[in-house]
């Protein structure tokens, strides 16, 4: 009797010890514990990376133009030549005299038209030189970004230059600019801060001789490079 009772425990013991493998196997305590997830995560980030959209249209007047100079010699062609390595297109959509609501009723052609990934909008100067106010140039921008945004492409805000005769209100419109990227995680471009000095003075062989106010070839290559290394 008390054999029959040792094998019927010793059964009894190797079912408990066969359903306990089984459960280990079902929750990975047992073989290759690597999720499929992780095999193929890799894959799935190269490919959203080669579906990604790299075009880039910069809007804005005419420091986005090239003036007084050529748009061949404007900073958005030498991004294009900086940025070429990495496939990205650039598109400029830089016109003369142009405040924001001028970019914002060209937005949808100039920029939605065009399906990029990016939108530079570089905006501002034209707004103090036409005597807007800051109230003007707030809407117009909010109103740039939310396009932008509600369409997909990531907008990047351009601060407008330091320039003669304005730049109490230039100041004025660079602050909030600056406030209101930083709120909603923007990223800013300042193209003055490798044009200019403390005083708002462009550095030596970086000012048009043509137009003080405006940059040179050399100038504008140098903005070319900065907005480059930001976008890269």
């Amino acid at each position: 009797m008390r054999t029959y009772r040792i094998e019927i425990r010793l059964i009894q013991f190797s079912i408990l010890l066969s359903v306990l493998i089984i459960i280990g196997g079902f929750v990975g305590l047992w073989g290759d514990r690597t999720p499929q997830q992780a095999v193929t995560l890799p894959q799935q980030i190269e490919e959203n990376t080669d579906l990604k959209n790299l075009k880039i249209v910069t809007l804005g007047d005419s420091f986005t133009y090239g003036y007084p100079g050529r748009p061949e010699d404007s900073w958005p062609t030498v991004l294009q030549e900086e940025l070429e390595d990495l496939g990205v297109e650039v598109v400029n959509k830089g016109k003369g005299q142009q405040n924001t609501e001028n970019l914002f009723e060209r937005f949808e052609t100039d920029v939605i038209g065009e399906n990029p990934g990016r939108v530079v909008i570089f905006a501002g100067n034209g707004d103090a030189l036409q005597g807007k106010d800051l109230d003007f140039f707030q809407k117009y921008i909010k109103a740039m970004v939310e396009k932008a945004q509600s369409n997909h492409i990531e907008p990047i805000l351009a601060l407008p230059m330091p320039y003669k005769g304005v730049q109490a209100q230039i100041k004025e419109f660079r602050e909030w600019e600056i406030d209101f990227a930083r709120e909603n995680k923007l990223t800013v471009l300042d193209f003055a801060s490798v044009l200019m000095d403390a005083d708002n003075k462009y550095l030596e062989g970086l000012a048009s001789t043509d137009n003080e106010n405006y940059p040179s070839a050399k100038g504008y290559r140098k903005m070319g490079e900065y907005a480059a290394r930001v976008l890269r």
